[in-house]
């Protein structure tokens, strides 16, 4: 198993994680701090959808997620506008 986070500097719970096209629930927690989410290891598309109108960018990103562990997840940051 593997485990990454998908950043923004938008605050509060606004983003929903998209991994592969299947939605993976809230990029944060109700204090605002980032989750940490599972994967398998390999090739991954993912994104962010703003549930309050912003646009995230970038729209996606293909990244290989391998290596890390729930203490150091690696790091997918988006900003939203």
């Amino acid at each position: 198993m593997e485990f990454f986070v998908c950043t923004c500097p938008c605050t509060g719970t606004c983003c929903t994680v998209i991994l592969d096209g299947e939605d993976q629930g809230p990029n944060k927690d109700d204090s605002g701090n980032p989750l940490t989410k599972k994967c398998n290891k390999g090739q991954h598309t993912i994104s962010l959808q703003c549930a309050d109108g912003k646009t995230c960018t970038p729209q996606q990103v293909n990244v290989v997620v391998s290596g890390t562990n729930p203490i150091s997840p690696m790091g997918v940051p988006f900003t939203c506008a």
